[in-house]
């Protein structure tokens, strides 16, 4: 994985469910995007107030040749960079996907 940057075009907040689907479905060759529910301990230090109660701070969005990964730390929506399903050397993502589960999408198998 490369060092998280911050993603380009991102909203200063975490994201709800609903816009979560609108932005990145359409993103060309998006077959899932994913989200972490996080308890609400995690979730209260992630997300601000204000943000909504369907907050989404984590995200991993699953294309055709890869997983993009963005995550809302700080006060900003930082990009992890994309871990390509044709690199062997590369842990499989069934691991950290676990933890997420499949906000929109028909993700494909491992």
């Amino acid at each position: 994985m490369e060092q998280p940057e911050p993603a380009e075009g991102g909203p200063d907040r975490p994201l709800s469910e609903a816009e979560t689907k609108a932005r990145f479905t359409e993103e060309e060759n998006v077959v899932a995007v994913w989200v972490m529910d996080h308890t609400t301990d995690i979730q209260s230090v992630a997300a601000p107030p204000s943000a909504p109660g369907d907050a989404v701070v984590d995200i991993v969005v699953e294309t055709n040749t890869g997983y993009n990964m963005y995550s809302f730390t700080r006060g900003q929506w930082m990009n992890y960079g994309t871990q390509r399903k044709d690199d062997e050397e590369s842990p499989s993502m069934a691991g950290t996907l676990e933890s997420y589960r499949v906000l929109t999408g028909e993700p494909e198998s491992f």
